[in-house]
């Protein structure tokens, strides 16, 4: 039977039971694997389909970062101002955005390219791809926002909310193990469909997206129920969270972790298919006819988020033995160390030549070191990311305390906004970075703009098995696509390399020390968190007692 409280009772929320923690967590299907498809594939989606450069790159995200971060406030606003009612104040947010997911997601990975009118018109792309970000952003933040605040809604009580969000953390993990592996099957580059390929994959992981924010929108449900809150939307109101000590600490934390996240699986296949092994996973599939394989960066990303699963019970219990604050620090002491010692790594070489003929290759880095280095980064990233999930509802209780009120979801508004910000400044700085180092993207051009022994070999090609008629030359591989020849980079000029490297692993790092730094001076532990909760509980909050209890626990933070 559901047990439902209301604000300012007496009685704890209690105990959450294992269908509602997993219909709750269900949510995070979404959140956890949509993040990672895009960025683990957007970047050379973009830049290896679609064709725009990596400066252009850096525009694009920036904007739609920008827009994701602009909407987030007004999402905030409006959930907080719902009346709870059947599916409580978020879930039906959640419910009516839904399908759009799909859409959008569809659209994010539409390739513009196919469009043989716009191909090679950068510009044109460009707008498509910002206004598709858009409209997906969109339909996510309409999901995300209530999903996070209703995270503080399912329980009050400490550890039965750390049980909670390690679930949905652990489903999000799953979710993101799968969603670095699979959708390289479905959009694989060698099929020779010119990127179509993608919008199957897009359909396929949509439809699952959907279904999971169906489940936790008609399945999950809230054991502390709060008030609804009508607040202006102004700027004074919108940075309101800022003037708490705790919620910036935490801010910070999940601004570092997010951001060296998406900086380092933006870039993650970028470098080791173009720094560790010159992107001879190209020309592998070339050799063998177009067949598809699965490289060792693929084992190692999958391997990073089966090693976040199989670390979440040592964070649990470090959390409990110690600290939020230790953990988080832990998680991110080991991350930076792992990455700092990719530095070191030896790079391999190849030869490119003909199409069908052997490449040669130097020994570089081994296989099993790269999977090696996939389960150490996961096991650091772990606490990184955990600790900033596990005590959102926390920071809220202190909001609560020190507002007089629960706005659950301006703190999450605030904090997707701050934190998307973080994102898009790394996702700019990096492309930039990369792209001022000289790196190459996929170009199209016409037969007779093509050196005559190419297009000679393209024209004498045969169609086969569905794959199209291909030659490699130098660093670059033509494929025939109707009147117009597609040319992929197979490796990138040595400064590239060099700015691939500086943005995978010293970026990071530094963003990383600052997240330390920041969480060192986190002073919200589970005793100051239960007393204050029962501080809130207080029904009557004019007694001088109430004031005295509420500066002291104030004093602490």
């Amino acid at each position: 039977m559901k047990k439902t409280i209301e604000k300012n009772t007496t009685v704890a929320a209690g105990k959450v039971s294992l269908g509602n923690k997993i219909a709750f967590a269900c949510g995070d299907i979404f959140g956890g694997g949509s993040f990672n498809v895009i960025n683990f594939l957007f970047v050379e989606f973009l830049t290896l389909v679609v064709g725009l450069p990596m400066t252009s790159l850096a525009v694009v995200l920036l904007l739609t970062k920008i827009w994701d971060g602009v909407i987030d406030p007004f999402i905030g606003k409006i959930t907080d101002g719902k009346t709870p009612g059947r599916l409580g104040k978020r879930r039906f947010f959640m419910l009516v955005a839904a399908p759009f997911v799909l859409v959008g997601f569809v659209a994010l990975f539409f390739p513009w390219n196919i469009i043989p009118s716009i191909a090679d018109n950068v510009p044109v792309k460009m707008f498509l791809v910002i206004v598709s970000y858009m409209f997906y952003a969109t339909a996510q933040s309409l999901v995300l926002i209530p999903y996070y605040s209703h995270a503080s809604e399912m329980t009050d009580d400490y550890t039965e909310r750390n049980k909670v969000n390690a679930l949905r953390l652990c489903f999000s993990l799953a979710s993101s193990l799968l969603c670095v592996v699979l959708p390289q099957y479905i959009a694989r580059p060698d099929n020779g469909d010119n990127g179509v390929c993608y919008i199957y994959m897009a359909l396929a992981f949509g439809s699952v997206f959907v279904v999971s924010v169906l489940v936790t929108a008609l399945f999950s449900h809230e054991q502390v129920v709060y008030p609804a809150v009508r607040r202006k939307l102004s700027l004074r109101e919108f940075v309101r969270p800022l003037q708490l000590r705790t919620y910036r600490q935490y801010l910070g934390m999940q601004m570092c972790a997010s951001m060296s996240m998406a900086i380092m699986s933006g870039f993650f296949y970028t470098f080791f298919n173009f720094y560790l092994r010159n992107n001879s996973y190209p020309v592998l599939m070339a050799t063998e006819g177009g067949h598809f394989a699965m490289p060792a960066a693929t084992i190692a990303a999958a391997l990073m988020f089966v090693s976040q699963i199989i670390a979440m019970p040592f964070y649990l219990k470090l959390i409990k033995m110690r600290t939020k604050r230790f953990a988080y620090i832990a998680g991110a002491a080991i991350w930076a160390s792992v990455t700092a010692t990719m530095l070191l790594l030896p790079r391999e070489s190849i030869a490119p030549s003909v199409a069908g003929s052997v490449v040669t290759a130097s020994s570089g880095t081994p296989d099993w070191l790269v999977i090696l280095y996939g389960f150490l980064l996961g096991f650091g990233i772990c606490g990184t990311v955990f600790v900033p999930h596990s005590s959102f509802g926390d920071v809220c209780d202190v909001g609560e305390l020190y507002f007089g009120q629960r706005t659950e979801g301006g703190f999450s508004g605030l904090t997707n906004f701050l934190n998307t910000t973080a994102q898009a400044i790394g996702l700019f700085i990096a492309p930039l970075i990369v792209g001022f180092a000289g790196y190459e993207q996929t170009t199209y051009a016409s037969l007779a703009e093509l050196p005559s022994d190419v297009a000679a070999t393209l024209t004498s090609g045969t169609w086969s098995d569905g794959v199209k008629p291909w030659v490699i030359v130098d660093r670059f591989k033509y494929v025939m696509y109707g009147d117009m020849v597609q040319i992929q980079p197979i490796s990138q000029p040595e400064g590239a390399q060099i700015g691939i490297l500086i943005t995978f692993t010293v970026v990071p790092i530094v963003v990383l020390v600052i997240g330390m730094i920041i969480a060192s001076r986190f002073k919200l532990t589970r005793e100051l968190q239960q007393r204050i909760v029962e501080c809130n509980r207080t029904a009557d909050k004019t007694t001088d007692e109430y004031k005295n209890t509420r500066e002291e626990l104030l004093s602490q933070l």
